[in-house]
């Protein structure tokens, strides 16, 4: 009967009730939405056993800025067989491979690990059996296991998939089994797991920081994290201690260490406090929703007290009438629930086509049980939350009295007035909070794209291509290289031209590097670059200014001695005060011969390659693409053509040489630079989107108590009027209202965003967590806000006839 009445009052009520609902489905919507992907991505353990046990040991080098470094085969060989906290230890290195036949390839994302990978995980073939140790030597590592996602989609999960063949760059594997699902959580990118192999001869000891696969271990049930990491760490020392002083300086210069930590929270961590950051927006969004829903049924008891009263002299005790109270707002909120999970369930589809790009390695979100769970937590605690209320201004108040006292055209008890003003006021602290918090992403963002990339992106087109193994032989890539560069400036009003990597796409390679005539100083750090081969074309297709020297010519090839083009970061490094041109370095050991050591042929502008966000330090060189072949290139075109024209034109010129390689990331650069921005522009939307609902609820807030306000002083406005008042005085003190309670909570909101904005301090770039330019915006832009919601409801009370009011009451 209760619930039957409850409906009907919502019902009759339509325009409370739209407001209520939509109020309550988008805070509770964006909170299961967001507190999904933190779940999955920072509470949720990964589905295997004990993944406490699972760990990563990487190795970090603090004084080069590269805090996080993978492994080798050398240091998974000792650890093997010297670190017995490990259960199992196993290599991984996740890839892109040519998968398909002639004319059909496609670039498919797999990875090459050894057999142990699937004991560390702890999983079980679901069809067939996982590849074995003795798979590990070039001559038997022809073998496949897939996962069961690519299983389902490629070969419809048939049965007799075991022993069919796929071509990976043009050699034949056998698939011997298909991984499980739980499989995928480890990294989703990959399709198929291929053996990882090396020629056992050629495993030297100076290769042991030639970081490239990853190394995971399960550390055994009586070994702690700290013992595995003890274990390994000696194991290190003890190569110290017997390295050559060559080995011992890059070590002492780089700052070397071993690190060992679970994968779970390698896996959070870039993405950690970010997630924090968007679960305390939703949680403020959801506050301010329930002070707004709070207000509504506040305002609405109290113009219901005449009701109530009459419930009351019928005999309805004041528990009946507050149960009744409850079951409305509980009802109210449980529908909002309902609407709240359907927009969770868009919000999370639009994101997971989002989150496939900033976190291929994360399976895609779900609304599963235990997000059900949360949302009907949730529901419940805001039903008792915006319920309370206005059930305590009913039961605190004397109902039979306000029978007999009140009137149409009364107003207001102070208590009621009073508790109203401080609901606004903590609603537009909180709408503060988020503002300066989104303002801040803005600044950063803005500072992040105002940079300049150090070339111009506008009317270039890059793409990739892949080699396959046959090419690995003669000199065959060399040869590919020069086929397609020549083919590729036969295209009409185009500069074509060819490089190792993408600017802003491909992370560059980092190596140790020495200097001839040049002595470091006691206790600096080792010199590192980035290096980028690149074509003779490459300084006019990207248009980077040549700063001293020249660029490199048709003549610098593998036949002429090895040259390099460094940028002016590294030039003013290493060679403050005189020229860099005609100096001399080289990667590895010095060459035996003075004249074999490569020479600085120019100095070029810095280039952001690894985009703007690069944090290392380290500078960029450049060297002949023909000195240094790659099994991937990248083309870059220049050209005022339409890009899909451009684009056409590439694949066919590398169609022509070879129709089995695949043409990929391919588009103009200018999507390639914004699409390095993505993760920072996601934040920044989202908490900008959370930012925007505040302010809204909060203007809607600001208004909904001064229009009742108004409602409920109507006899106060007209006697005001009947007595000399003019209509500005009337809205000057309906607006005086609404601003002080504004001012009271944009002070609060200002302290409250000092003390907080602290903790954004990771997420800003080159932007202060109190810069005062996005303070004063966020002030005016709310206090302006706030006005014009103060202003409709001071129109209407000026509007009030006197005469009409007075004869109404």
């Amino acid at each position: 009967m209760d619930v039957h009445f409850a409906c009907r009052m919502l019902i009759k009520n339509k325009g409370f009730t739209a407001t209520a609902l939509l109020t309550l489905a988008l805070c509770i919507g964006a909170n299961t939405a967001i507190f999904s992907m933190l779940y999955a991505l920072v509470i949720k353990p990964l589905p295997y056993q004990e993944p406490a046990r699972i760990v990563e040991i990487y190795n970090s080098f603090p004084k080069a800025g590269l805090l996080k470094l993978p492994s080798n085969v050398v240091q998974y060989l000792d650890f093997k067989e010297h670190a017995p906290a490990f259960d199992q230890l196993a290599l991984w290195q996740a890839g892109e491979w040519t998968v398909g036949e002639e004319g059909q390839p496609t670039r498919t994302a797999g990875a090459s690990a050894t057999a142990e990978i699937f004991d560390v995980l702890g999983v079980q073939p679901l069809v067939g059996r996982f590849f074995k140790p003795e798979n590990h030597v070039p001559s038997a590592d022809k073998v496949l296991v897939i996962t069961e996602s690519f299983w389902r989609s490629r070969y419809q999960g048939a049965a007799d998939v075991i022993g069919k063949t796929m071509r990976i760059d043009g050699d034949s594997f056998e698939i011997i089994g298909v991984a499980p699902h739980d499989f995928e959580a480890f990294d989703a990118r990959a399709k198929f797991v291929r053996p990882l192999a090396w020629p056992p001869d050629k495993v030297a000891q100076f290769a042991r920081y030639g970081v490239s696969p990853q190394l995971f271990g399960r550390l055994k049930a009586a070994a702690t994290q700290a013992e595995g990491f003890a274990q390994v760490d000696a194991l290190e020392k003890a190569f110290y201690n017997t390295a050559p002083p060559g080995a011992k300086e890059f070590l002492d210069r780089t700052g070397h260490v071993i690190g060992v930590d679970t994968v779970q929270a390698q896996r959070v961590e870039p993405v950690k406090a970010a997630l924090f950051l968007l679960q305390g927006g939703v949680l403020f969004v959801l506050l301010i929703g329930c002070l707004n829903v709070a207000n509504l049924l506040l305002a609405r008891s109290n113009a219901r007290q005449g009701e109530l009263a009459i419930r009351a002299a019928l005999g309805a005790g004041r528990s009946v009438i507050a149960r009744q109270l409850l079951i409305e707002s509980t009802l109210l909120t449980w529908l909002g629930a309902l609407l709240g999970l359907g927009l969770a369930w868009v919000a999370l589809g639009a994101s997971n086509r989002f989150i496939s790009q900033l976190m291929p390695t994360t399976l895609p979100f779900a609304l599963d049980g235990r997000m059900l769970g949360y949302t009907a937590l949730v529901a419940v605690v805001m039903s008792v939350a915006i319920g309370l209320l206005p059930v305590v201004h009913v039961l605190g108040g004397n109902l039979l009295g306000s029978m007999q006292n009140g009137s149409r055209g009364s107003s207001t008890g102070r208590g009621v007035r009073t508790m109203s003003s401080l609901l606004v006021v903590a609603q537009v602290s909180f709408a503060l909070i988020l503002l300066t918090g989104a303002g801040l992403l803005i600044r950063s963002f803005s500072n992040a794209i105002s940079l300049d990339p150090g070339f111009d992106p506008r009317e270039v087109v890059a793409a990739r291509v892949a080699l396959s193994s046959k090419y690995f032989k003669d000199n065959g890539t060399q040869s590919f290289q020069q086929r397609l560069l020549t083919s590729l400036q036969e295209i009409p009003g185009a500069t074509a031209s060819l490089a190792t990597a993408t600017p802003y796409e491909t992370g560059l390679p980092i190596n140790a590097f020495g200097l001839r005539d040049y002595t470091l100083p006691p206790g600096a750090a080792q010199p590192g670059a980035f290096h980028l081969g690149a074509s003779p074309a490459y300084l006019a297709t990207m248009k980077i200014p040549l700063r001293e020297g020249r660029w490199f010519t048709d003549q610098d090839t593998d036949k002429s001695r090895r040259v390099f083009v460094v940028d002016e970061s590294f030039a003013q490094k290493y060679f403050a005060g005189r020229s860099a041109v005609g100096q001399h370095l080289t990667f590895g050991g010095p060459p035996a011969k003075p004249e074999d050591w490569p020479e600085i042929i120019g100095v070029v502008g810095n280039v952001r390659h690894n985009g703007v966000e690069e944090k290392s330090g380290n500078p960029f060189l450049y060297h002949p693409l023909t000195q240094t072949p790659f099994g991937q290139v990248s083309v870059l075109i220049r050209s005022s053509r339409p890009v899909g024209e451009v684009m056409g034109m590439v694949r066919e010129k590398i169609a022509a040489i070879d129709p089995a390689l695949p043409v990929f990331k391919a588009g103009p650069m200018d999507q390639v630079i914004s699409a390095k921005l993505n993760n920072r522009r996601a934040i920044m939307l989202l908490l900008g989107s959370f930012a925007g609902i505040a302010l809204l609820l909060s203007a809607i807030g600001i208004y909904g108590v001064l229009a009742y306000d108004v409602s409920q002083r109507t006899r106060e406005i007209g006697i005001r009027g009947a007595i000399g008042a003019t209509r500005e005085q009337i809205v000057s003190l309906v607006l005086r209202q609404g601003l002080w309670k504004t001012g009271i909570g944009l002070l609060v909101g200002i302290v409250g965003s000092l003390l907080l904005s602290r903790f954004m301090t990771t997420l800003l770039f080159e932007a202060k967590s109190n810069d005062p330019l996005v303070y004063v915006a966020v002030t005016l832009l709310l206090l302006v806000t706030a006005i014009l919601a103060s202003y409709l409801p001071a129109r209407r009370a000026a509007k009030i006839d006197p005469l009409v009011a007075l004869r109404s009451e």
